[in-house]
């Protein structure tokens, strides 16, 4: 464990209760070490070759700690989200959305073919071959940034319909893994005030339903023909009570025009036609209470905005900024790929496969978390150059500072080795000499 400082390790010695044996966690640290040094390709040997361990012979040793070793991954999701909370501040916000790993290989049963979100555009549809990952990740501000932080700590892939693991069980898509997933933070945190942020695709019932009964709230953004109602009124006469009044037109709500702090830290003027009222989704007996509207970011550009949960007590201001927050994911998924190599890994077992990607999620995670720790002892400025004065901090600032203090750490114990060893030698050739009668 001597590879990393005493600043990186205290973030990582709460990992070590996740591990059956000592001597896999020193292994796992080892490997940490030489991701964050390496640069290109995140394989097993690349990150032993950035330790100089070429002349490890035992070096099968650490990729047994991705495909065989006995460690959960659990665990380590809910130890990651113990260590954002210590960084949040008010209610915890989680950020959902999907990321498409692409991946080649006969060896790997979790891929297939799927739309790529990041190449395609409503008028060219461009399909790869992958796998697809649920992310769910705390959304952090910090001071020595602009924008609000997306830090993953738990993400599930979704396998195929032809994955040989459906023949034995139903087929689960990515809202029923998300829907455990939440089941899951809700046992971890069961008293926690929690709030979801997902784009268009998680408008279902049944995660707005799973959110309903776990006493969350999430915020979402509804179908142009979303289906929205009055609350009933009171009963009068003979029948049944009715269970949704008239349906809702953006005339039927005032408009307000509400000044919101958009992306890059500007503000930005959107009106919006906002109210609590019923979503009714088209099933039977499906009536969802809502603080939904539409809203109109520029001319013919506007969609409908949803809260759905039991705590509705939200604004205009703080339902439209925190869904413009959600795009700060999207950044998150960028950066891994720049800077920690995601999509560069070369495993074909099925367990590195489902170990792997997590850990470099992670690794993104701790990264923000240790930088924060070194920005408070003045270790981490921003970079500046001829043609980009920046004044805030951001990823590869943090990512370079932590590279930094690891560097430092290995160079200072070489200078030790190095005196240890001049020591002897001096000691032995003064013996020497004293024999000679000198």
């Amino acid at each position: 464990m001597s590879t990393l400082p005493k600043s990186i390790l205290q973030f990582l010695q709460p990992f070590s209760s996740i591990f059956c044996t000592q001597k896999t966690f020193a292994k796992m640290i080892v490997l940490f070490s030489g991701f964050l040094l390496c640069s290109g390709g995140r394989t097993v040997c690349s990150c032993l070759k950035a330790l100089g361990m070429h002349g490890e012979r035992a070096f099968s040793n650490y990729h047994h700690v991705l495909n065989r070793c006995n460690w959960s991954a659990l665990q380590g999701a809910e130890q990651v989200l113990k260590l954002l909370l210590t960084l949040k501040s008010g209610m915890l916000v989680l950020v959902v959305d999907e990321h498409l790993e692409r991946r080649k290989g006969k060896n790997i049963k979790a891929k297939a073919i799927y739309r790529d979100a990041v190449a395609s555009s409503s008028s060219w549809l461009v399909k790869c071959l992958g796998i697809h990952w649920v992310v769910l990740s705390c959304l952090i501000s910090f001071p020595w940034s602009t924008r609000s932080f997306a830090l993953p700590f738990f993400c599930v892939p979704v396998l195929p319909e032809d994955h040989p693991l459906h023949q034995k069980r139903k087929y689960r898509t990515g809202i029923d893994l998300l829907c455990q997933m939440l089941c899951v933070v809700r046992k971890w945190l069961p008293k926690e005030s929690i709030l979801i942020i997902g784009d268009g695709d998680y408008a279902r019932v049944k995660l707005a339903s799973t959110c309903t009964k776990l006493d969350m709230t999430l915020i979402t953004r509804l179908r142009s023909d979303a289906r929205l109602h009055d609350f009933p009124g009171s009963k009068k006469g003979l029948g049944r009570r009715r269970k949704r009044g008239k349906r809702l037109s953006k005339e039927d709500m005032a408009a307000a025009v509400t000044k919101i702090n958009w992306y890059g830290g500007i503000t930005k003027e959107v009106t919006s036609y906002v109210k609590k009222c019923i979503w009714y989704a088209g099933k039977p007996e499906v009536y969802i209470p809502v603080f939904a509207g539409w809203v109109q970011f520029r001319k013919n550009d506007e969609f409908i905005l949803a809260a759905m949960g039991k705590d509705l007590n939200l604004t205009t201001k703080e339902l439209v900024e925190l869904y413009v927050k959600r795009w700060n994911l999207e950044v998150t998924f960028r950066e891994c790929r720049d800077y920690l190599g995601l999509e560069t890994q070369r495993q074909w077992s099925d367990l590195a496969i489902t170990r792997t990607t997590p850990l470099i999620f992670c690794a993104y995670s701790l990264v923000v978390i240790i930088g924060h720790y070194l920005w408070k002892r003045k270790k981490v400025l921003p970079l500046k150059t001829a043609w980009y004065k920046k004044q805030k901090l951001t990823f590869s600032d943090l990512y370079k500072a932590v590279k930094m203090e690891v560097w430092k750490h290995r160079s200072d114990l070489g200078e030790k080795k190095e005196s240890e060893k001049s020591l002897t030698e001096a000691d032995a050739l003064s013996e020497h000499l004293a024999a000679m009668g000198f």
